[in-house]
């Protein structure tokens, strides 16, 4: 395991580049990348910069947002609860992205609409040389398991809460901090910190 603790959190290392550049396709064409961690974290910030950096190599480097494919803060609503909705989300993942991708065809999946709480609008993912997928539990093992690299980003706990505040409004204070209880067992179920490839630990 490699890390690195930038000051922003979104730094690249040119290692995890290297790798990604040199692996051989994990689902159908496909170079998954996972980056997972708690809310607040810095995971889309981080997914987007790899995006970027990964580009001028593969061209259109598409990222696939957990807050597009939960339903809802259920994440999954048949699950009895959320610690079992998100270990059934790997399920969904691979139903709606990878079955697609292995054999050669664009994804396409509902995505949430958080102010109507229905599925909106599908999302059509293209079988690209390389995706991202980022969210708490879309680094869980049956899904890293089929990545090229693995990140796990992390921050001190007292900034967490205030950047989802920041960012989504004081409205969320309620469930969020029943999401970041739920979170922490999940995360520590699956071992996604002990066991992703990388880690970023923003400041």
């Amino acid at each position: 395991m490699s890390s690195s603790n930038p000051d922003d959190g979104a730094d690249v290392d040119p290692r995890w580049v290297q790798r990604v550049l040199l692996a051989s396709p994990s689902v159908g064409d496909v170079r998954v990348v996972c980056v997972d961690g708690p809310a607040g974290s810095g995971k889309t910030t981080f997914a987007a910069r790899l995006a970027a950096t990964l580009e001028p190599s593969f061209g259109e480097v598409p990222v696939v947002h957990g807050d597009e494919v939960y339903e809802g803060w259920a994440v999954v609503a048949a699950a009895p609860d959320r610690i079992a909705a998100f270990a059934m989300l790997a399920g969904r993942i691979d139903t709606w992205l990878f079955d697609r991708w292995q054999h050669g065809y664009d994804a396409e999946h509902p995505r949430w609409d958080w102010y109507a709480d229905a599925w909106g609008d599908p999302v059509v993912t293209p079988a690209a040389p390389a995706v991202i997928l980022e969210g708490v539990g879309l680094g869980s093992r049956p899904l890293r398991s089929r990545a090229v690299l693995s990140v796990w980003m992390d921050c001190d706990p007292a900034l967490r809460l205030p950047r989802v505040l920041a960012r989504d409004g004081d409205a969320l204070l309620d469930p969020m901090t029943d999401w970041q209880r739920d979170e922490r067992v999940w995360h520590l179920l699956d071992a996604t910190a002990a066991e992703c490839d990388a880690v970023v630990v923003s400041g």
